[in-house]
Formats: structure tokens, C-alpha cells, sequence
């Protein structure tokens, strides 16, 4: 008897019906079998990870997400965990990294916390990102005679940056 299909369903559904015409962000595990087989574990790391049924809850969210109206964003998890949710620093090297274990400390600015925290941040952040008007990674700016609006990145929004009405200037 296996419990696996009915938690991916029951936790696809509370989310996609707790974000009412929202987004939800999370991370794209694609092939992260045949990334985490390649590392020394034991048996029992072994058959834990390979017995998370992340796809089968990407499925499961995916369809009901298009049921309630909200959107799926699949983000690159590549340094979401190395990077501090609060000034953006990335660990230098893998030897230093502000990550040990399931504490994270931010040499940067001295945050810490939990770093499944930090990384869920992250993933948040870049998730908006898709939503603004120059897309995830790029700064758009119009320029005219007097007047040069800046897109707010989404670093401005998280720091509670306005955008100013169209006749105002920066």
C-alpha cells in the first residue's frame, strides 16, 4: 500500500485554491535524479529521494492550478539556496558558503535563518519577476526628450518601490 498519490493531490489542490488568481513559483526538478544518484549516499538516502514523487505533484498542481485560474512558474533553481534573500549576495565559493547544513548565515549583511527559508524566498522573488513588464532578468527604459521611466525591477517592488505616475520623473 502506498501513500504517495493521495499527499501530491491533496497538497495540489490546498495551493492552488489558497492562491486565488495568483501565481505559485516553484522549483523546475527536472532530471534531479540523475543529478543527486551521482553523489555518494546511503541506502537509505538512496531510496528517500528516489521515492519523492516531486513529478507526479508537478502534474497534480499543474492541472489544478489551470482549474482555479492561477499561474505555474517553474523557476531555475540554480543558486537559490546560495543566495541571501535580504542583500542578494551570492556565497563566494562552495568552500565558504553561507549555507551549513539547514542554517544559512549571510556574512554580507549578517542575516541568518533556516535555509530552506531562504531558498523559498528566492524562488518567491524570481517567480515575480516573470510578471513584470520587462520580463525576469531584463531593464527596460524608454527614452524621450524630458522623461526616462525606468521599469521597476523586481527588487523594487520587494523593497516597496512605487512607480511613479507618468508625468513624474525619476
Amino acid at each position: 500500500m502506498r501513500f504517495i498519490p493521495t499527499l501530491p493531490f491533496g497538497r495540489a489542490r490546498v495551493f492552488s485554491q489558497h492562491f486565488d488568481k495568483n501565481s505559485i513559483a516553484i522549483e523546475d526538478l527536472t532530471n534531479i535524479r540523475q543529478r543527486t544518484n551521482q553523489q555518494p549516499r546511503s541506502k537509505k538516502e538512496r531510496r528517500l529521494s528516489n521515492s519523492w514523487a516531486f513529478y507526479q505533484f508537478r502534474m497534480f498542481l499543474a492541472y489544478k492550478c489551470v482549474l482555479h485560474g492561477v499561474k505555474l512558474i517553474l523557476v531555475n533553481p540554480a543558486y537559490t539556496s546560495l543566495t541571501c534573500h535580504k542583500c542578494l549576495h551570492i556565497s563566494p565559493t562552495k568552500e565558504t558558503t553561507y549555507r551549513k547544513g539547514k542554517n544559512y548565515h549571510c556574512f554580507h549583511c549578517g542575516w541568518k535563518g533556516d535555509a530552506d527559508y531562504n531558498g523559498a524566498k528566492n524562488i518567491a522573488a524570481l517567480g515575480l519577476s516573470v510578471n513584470l513588464p520587462g520580463g525576469p532578468w531584463l531593464s527596460c527604459e524608454v527614452s524621450s526628450l524630458d522623461f526616462v521611466p525606468r521599469q521597476p525591477t523586481i527588487w523594487d517592488i520587494l523593497e516597496g518601490y512605487e512607480k511613479p505616475a507618468s508625468n513624474q520623473r525619476l
